[in-house]
């Protein structure tokens, strides 16, 4: 079969035994497709002897840098040379590695500018350098000193996001390289990995923390109890815009989480008060906490009377009062959007939950919260 090999093509090619399509612009080029794999080739010959060569996977590989390669190698032949069957790869540097990696795991803006700060900040003589040298003794020795000298949460996520790219760049340009750190974990010269902050804010607290938070601008205010009611996390809620307000069938959607996973939860009566102020007059891209510092906000306020507290805690807090009603696990997970443990076979893949479902849930555990601060001020 002669088509034009393409991204489209391939992502609907059903077939799996073993044909090979053979590219209508570049003579030569082809692609083989099995069960398990989508082989890019080259079959031609070179001074009247057959000859064919293996290019790398589909979707490793994307089509156009199997043709590019592939014309690299068919000049050859009709040359009469006979090119080595082990075509060098085209090596990037550590920054366009790490561009390509963000894109092919599609991972969210907000964590690529945190990784890419984290590069910058700690290996940014290395950008620019070949992914190959991640090898050299040099770069071993600098994520030594780094792993020395940072604190450990720092070093954990220097670990993760180096491991991750090490892995990246060996299935797609078909290295060996070894994360530094797996070495200098088997080594015992890394620190002890971070705990877990415990939760400053109490339940005792609740009613300083909502007289202090009353004093807050409005939309201030509406963030901080939107969190403490929904549970989300930080960037979750403050980059809430108004297309993930459902408020006609009264879901509130998050497309992109943490764990890679959509969210959704019901829209609450305390939660559609407060969306309904938020939303009003906004364009569907809008916002509904521009300028609203996520960062900030808890500091702020403290200097208002509150106690101390960290945005996350009213996340735990939600966790905690939740599961002091006796709400099951799988529920609290669904609220929170909490990936089961790889052991728990039944709510990881057999236990499945809708918005629907976790409602009355959400509204016990929101009436209680609200029942905590009753002491400082009524209402939402």
């Amino acid at each position: 079969m002669i088509v034009l090999i393409s991204e489209s093509m391939l992502s609907k090619a059903t077939a799996t035994d073993g044909r090979i399509i053979r590219d209508r612009v570049l003579s030569g080029f082809g692609v083989r497709l099995n069960a398990r794999k989508r082989t890019f080739l080259i079959a031609t010959s070179v001074k009247g002897r057959q000859f064919r060569m293996m290019l790398g996977h589909w979707p490793l590989m994307t089509v156009s840098e199997a043709r590019a390669k592939a014309m690299t190698v068919l000049r050859q032949c009709r040359d009469g040379e006979t090119p080595s069957r082990r075509v060098a790869p085209d090596l990037p540097n550590l920054r366009e590695a790490f561009v390509a990696y963000c894109k092919a795991k599609s991972i969210k803006a907000s964590s690529q500018r945190r990784y890419d700060s984290f590069f910058r900040t700690h290996f940014g003589d290395w950008l620019d350098q070949p992914i190959s040298h991640m090898a050299h003794g040099a770069f071993r020795e600098r994520c030594h000193d780094f792993a020395q000298e940072k604190g450990s949460a720092l070093v954990e996520l220097g670990r993760g996001i180096v491991g991750a790219l090490v892995k990246y760049v060996n299935a797609v340009h078909g290295l060996q390289l070894e994360s530094p750190f797996v070495k200098l974990a088997a080594a015992g010269l890394m620190p002890e990995r971070s705990q877990p902050r415990a939760r400053r804010l109490q339940e005792s607290d609740l009613p300083a923390w909502r007289e202090a938070v009353d004093k807050l601008g409005e939309k201030q205010r509406d963030f901080l109890l939107l969190t403490l009611y929904t549970g989300l996390r930080r960037n979750e809620c403050r980059e809430l815009t108004r297309q993930q307000i459902d408020l006609a069938k009264g879901v509130l959607t998050i497309p992109m989480t943490k764990n890679g996973k959509p969210h959704s939860l019901p829209i609450t009566p305390m939660m559609r008060e407060i969306l309904k102020r938020r939303c009003k007059g906004l364009e569907p891209d809008a916002q509904l906490f521009k300028g609203v510092s996520a960062e900030h906000l808890y500091r702020m306020a403290m200097r208002l009377g509150s106690p101390r507290f960290m945005l996350h805690d009213l996340r735990k807090m939600l966790a905690t009062v939740g599961e002091k009603l006796g709400l099951g696990d799988a529920v609290l997970r669904r609220i929170l959007n909490h990936t089961a443990p790889k052991t728990d076979v039944l709510h990881r893949h057999y236990v499945g939950l809708n918005e629907g479902d976790v409602t009355s849930a959400l509204e016990q555990v929101q009436e209680t919260l609200v029942g905590l601060m009753r002491n400082a001020h009524h209402g939402v």
